[in-house]
């Protein structure tokens, strides 16, 4: 039977643990570790409710962060094409070679020190699908990294026994060479909006079918988009799914919750009932009270209560008590009654005197209707006593307008027909000035191209000069 089987959830976590995290790995059918982190007392733990565990393995490269593993390797362990090793920067690790028989051996005894010492019910290999990445278009190295990874896989067998044992990747090399000896293949990236619209993936997804047919080998997929339709689609396809969104180094709390206990002793049975229901009861209405109260009562009730009053109670208001009183007794009788007469024996103030008070009726109530709210209560002391001085002087001052504004027109009259003469005269000057220097504009015009290789500046300044002189 495949240790797989009856598997429907699972997850990956890279991360130290922690009580919490360790109680609700129980939840889970499957977790898949670094067990480098972990204890065998820790590993018992999560397996207390049968929750099945996976070590981590990488079996096609090596990281740099690996000491212990660094420190064994041998030259003929790392790949190498040009006679240079293959470094991937990103993860900061080498590919390996998994032909090499004392390779092979390392990562034995790595699975007896980290996955079979500390009670792991079997290994999660990484990187398997380096050999289709990287050797696919090399057929002889191709098969050579093949038949090493059989050979590894057919030793594992033969000394760890029916140990659960899943490749990430590697579809090609499923197919051809591993799927008689492991139990399950991982499909990272399997996200709904792709997987739907792409050729190649309906394609594997029926192969992954047939190949499970014939070897039982479970497919696990794992999403980061599209979380329930990717769930749905991997549903359907026969695939054990899991949605990660944070690359496998924070726990995913409280997404899954087990109905019933599947531990052989009675102990972890009377235990559990008693704390489980604890977690069930506080994530999920966590989630579901919080989030749509916030969004009812918040939003509604502001758009309702704040922008209307403000609408009603301040700006009309303001527009009928300031704006006529500011008219009548502040600001513009002084300036019609005390700057513009004295500027009246010219044009200017005829102009003047018509057209500002038609713009303080229209613009300056708009301007002034905070001021005016806020300056009636601060100003009635003052205001009264110094305004009403000023109010006698309009009445002489109109008379005055009317007079200033006769003689202002007659002298304007004249001094329009002046301008006529005066423009006639410059007119007769500048056809003089035009025929006595008519000369000396035809022998200038060869001057403006400027002569030489001279700068900009100089061109500019020369020309200028020039037609100084023409005028």
């Amino acid at each position: 039977m495949n240790p797989l089987d009856g598997v429907k959830n699972y997850q990956v976590y890279y991360g130290h643990p922690t009580a919490a995290i360790l109680k609700d790995m129980q939840n889970y059918d499957l977790v898949i570790i670094e067990p480098l982190h972990y204890t065998k007392a820790q590993v018992e733990q999560i397996k207390a409710r049968g929750t099945k565990v996976l070590g981590y393995i990488s079996v096609m490269e090596v990281a740099t962060w690996n000491t212990g593993l660094m420190s064994k390797l041998q030259s003929g362990d790392f790949f190498t094409r040009n006679g240079q090793r293959v470094h991937y920067s990103e993860w900061d690790s080498y590919l390996t070679n998994i032909a090499s028989p004392h390779f092979q051996g390392l990562l034995l005894t790595e699975i007896q020190n980290q996955v079979i010492a500390k009670g792991i019910d079997g290994v999660f290999m990484d990187t398997v699908g380096d050999i289709d990445n990287e050797h696919l278009n090399n057929p002889t190295v191709l098969k050579q990294q093949r038949d090493g990874l059989v050979n590894f896989l057919k030793q594992a067998r033969a000394r760890y026994g029916d140990i659960a044992m899943v490749q990430n990747w590697g579809f090609d090399t499923l197919e051809t060479s591993t799927a008689p000896y492991v139990d399950g293949i991982m499909w990272e990236s399997f996200n709904a909006d792709t997987i739907k619209s792409d050729a190649w993936s309906q394609n594997m997804i029926k192969k992954l079918q047939a190949v499970d047919a014939k070897h039982s080998v479970k497919t696990l997929t794992i999403s980061t988009r599209l979380s329930a339709d990717s769930h749905k689609l991997a549903k359907d396809s026969g695939f054990i799914h899991f949605h990660e969104a944070d690359a496998y180094v924070n726990w995913n709390a409280g997404l899954v919750t087990r109905t019933k206990d599947t531990a052989p002793t009675p102990a972890p049975v009377a235990v559990a009932p008693a704390t489980k229901p604890a977690e069930t009861t506080t994530t999920k209405p966590a989630t579901t009270t919080t989030t749509k109260p916030a969004e009812t009562t918040t939003t509604k009730p502001a758009t309702t209560t704040t922008t209307k009053p403000a609408e009603t109670t301040t700006t009309k208001p303001a527009t009928t008590t300031t704006t006529k009183p500011a008219e009548t007794t502040t600001t513009k009788p002084a300036t019609t009654t005390t700057t513009k007469p004295a500027e009246t024996t010219t044009t200017k103030p005829a102009t003047t005197t018509t057209t500002k008070p038609a713009e303080t009726t229209t613009t300056k109530p708009a301007t002034t209707t905070k001021p005016a709210a806020t300056k009636p209560a601060t100003g009635t002391s003052t205001t009264p006593v110094a305004k009403p001085t000023t109010t006698t002087k309009p009445a002489p001052s109109t008379n005055d307008q009317t007079a200033s504004k006769e003689k202002s027109t007659q002298k304007t009259k004249a001094e329009l027909k002046q301008e006529k003469k005066d423009k006639k005269k410059a007119k007769k000057l500048a056809k003089k000035h035009a025929k006595k220097h008519a000369a000396k504009h035809e022998t200038s015009k060869h001057h403006q191209a400027a002569k030489g290789k001279m700068c900009g500046k100089v061109k500019h300044k020369t020309a200028g000069f020039l037609n100084f002189f023409k005028f």
